[in-house]
């Protein structure tokens, strides 16, 4: 039976290798998965598919449940691999306990705090085109990585000169999030954690040798103090340090891949300071950089008629929920213009799980775009730009720009 049947149960609603709304290991899914899920949102916005979880792909439905008591994030992590190091993080605890973790982090991330720490984002910025007399630069190594890194460093209060390995570790990690990964995956995530690992716990002794006043410092302390556990500290330096410019470094090469796509967008970044938070908003719906998140339900729920017993998983697309028709005016539009009921796109996760970073990746976004906007007319592709992405998470490779006085 067809998965848009009118009777929605897991039986009829489990994806078939013969008809598939989420084709989830083919390339052309990984490049642009947006055709797909607005066809899920139209004909089955809630199915359960045989790899073993539920898919809930409409707005309303990703911010109500995504949320909802019964949602859980702690099961699963004895099955994540090298990833299970995500359960010390706020990431991986439920209230109340994620309001302790988030406690030790969030005040370094607060709407004032943050032009503190962007006045490094600014400076590598700066440096890196004064040293690019050519004009042409690398996108997302040059303009994403190394200022994001950077700046992570600062508020961690750590040297800062790993951002290349950093990368490239970060990069062996990410493979094996995807629906279906390919053979090999964990091991390389293994050893992308196993080089991570290593370089945090090296950062870890410096600090206690030589203490500072950076955020590791403050995490240090709150262990001292019995506020945190040592694998604690341990687990959310690392996410700190090793993801502090996945997200945020991407948001910015999403931006500079938007206006050298969009000339219009530039422009009008350009010329209209006022617009200029509105233009950063829509890149973050439009392009975000992780996909979906997961929980699993402990109780049974049912959404949209679906029924979804107690310990479920269930994937909720972001991606798919930032292009709902019943929200946003032509999803599929970039839109400078779009009302303030369709700025609330869900990048930034929901409920006590968004991201405490939201702040200073937008404010490091509008520092980068502010600088490059004060010199350059246009931005423009010196080549095409490569992408590396899973149906989990997407990431550019290069961004060569050619950017133009």
């Amino acid at each position: 039976m067809d998965a848009c049947t009118s009777e929605l149960t897991p039986a009829n609603l489990r994806q078939s290798t013969e008809h598939r709304y989420f084709p989830w290991d083919e390339p052309r899914f990984a490049l642009d998965p947006y055709p797909w899920y607005a066809r899920a949102q139209a004909e089955a916005p809630v199915l359960y598919d045989d790899l073993g979880f539920y898919v809930v792909s409409r707005y309303d439905d990703v911010m109500a449940y995504g949320k909802h008591p019964t949602m859980s994030v702690e099961p699963g992590w004895d099955e994540a691999g090298p990833w299970a190091m995500v359960r010390d993080t706020v990431i991986g605890r439920d209230l109340p306990d994620h309001t302790r973790l988030r406690r030790q982090t969030s005040k370094w991330f607060g709407p004032k705090i943050v032009t503190q720490w962007t006045e490094t984002t600014a400076a590598v910025v700066v440096e890196v085109l004064e040293a690019h007399e050519d004009n042409i630069v690398d996108g997302w190594h040059d303009l994403s990585v190394l200022p994001t890194h950077r700046t992570m460093c600062r508020v961690l209060g750590v040297p800062g000169g790993e951002a290349d390995e950093i990368q490239r570790s970060m990069f062996k990690t990410m493979p094996m999030l995807a629906a279906i990964p390919e053979a090999g995956t964990t091991e390389l995530a293994e050893q992308g954690f196993e080089e991570l690992t290593s370089r945090v716990s090296a950062l870890i002794e410096a600090r206690r040798a030589e203490p500072g006043s950076g955020l590791l410092d403050s995490l240090l302390s709150a262990a001292e103090h019995g506020e945190i556990s040592s694998q604690e500290v341990k687990a959310t330096t690392l996410m700190l340090y090793s993801l502090g410019h996945m997200d945020v470094g991407y948001l910015v090469a999403a931006g500079l891949n938007i206006f050298a796509s969009m000339p219009e967008v530039y422009s009008r970044y350009r010329t209209s300071a006022e617009h200029r938070d509105a233009i950063i908003n829509e890149i973050v719906r439009f392009d975000p950089p992780e996909l979906c998140f997961y929980r699993t339900s402990t109780s049974d729920i049912t959404i949209r008629s679906v029924d979804i017993p107690a310990g479920s998983k269930v994937r909720f697309m972001i991606g798919a929920a930032n292009r709902d028709p019943d929200i946003f005016t032509h999803p599929q539009e970039f839109d400078i213009e779009r009302p303030t009921h369709e700025s609330r796109n869900l990048s930034f996760g929901v409920g006590s799980h968004s991201c405490v970073g939201q702040h200073i990746s937008r404010a490091q976004a509008r520092v980068v775009f502010d600088l490059l906007a004060e010199r350059y007319r246009h931005i423009e592709y010196a080549s095409a730009p490569q992408m590396d992405n899973t149906d989990f998470s997407r990431h550019f490779t290069s961004l060569k720009l050619r950017l133009v006085p």
